[in-house]
């Protein structure tokens, strides 16, 4: 968990002054994750990066109350109306093919289960590019726009 997040939080940073993390356990996970960080030759915390740390809405239900108070997105800065998960948003069209691979072998369930994440993730990533041009417009829209 350290490297996939601190590896991506030193990914084309520039200019980003703070970030959300969402972990379903962050109320453990965080306890000594600096000093997990400052023992580590691979891992770096971007300089002047503010980490806000939060546990997402689904599970934020099933911790103590204290939690809730520290940990929800609802209550930090910038988390606003985010639920904090983005794999258990995948269990649900996956529900779909479960009937479907219930009689298979396991390694053949696990290729059907990839071909559908793979599927997910290539869908993902084309429409990235259509977001890309439709902010690209706008701004070209805004420049072109004659001052009023």
């Amino acid at each position: 968990m350290d490297y996939s997040i601190f590896k991506a939080l030193n990914f084309n940073m520039d200019g980003i002054q703070a970030a959300l993390i969402c972990y379903d356990v962050m109320c453990q996970w965080s306890i000594h994750m600096k000093d997990r960080v400052a023992g580590s030759r691979h891992l770096t915390i971007p300089e002047g990066l503010e980490l806000r740390l939060g546990i997402g809405l689904f599970h934020i239900h099933g911790h103590k109350d204290t939690c809730l108070d520290r940990d929800s997105s609802s209550f930090i800065e910038g988390g606003r109306q985010i639920d904090g998960e983005t794999i258990e948003t995948l269990w649900a069209p996956l529900n779909e093919i479960s009937r479907s691979t219930r009689g298979m072998a396991t390694s053949h369930c696990r290729e059907v289960i990839d071909d559908h994440m793979n599927d997910s993730n290539w869908k993902k990533l084309v429409s990235l590019g259509r977001l890309a041009l439709r902010d690209t417009a706008s701004k070209l829209t805004e420049i072109t726009q004659p001052m009023l």
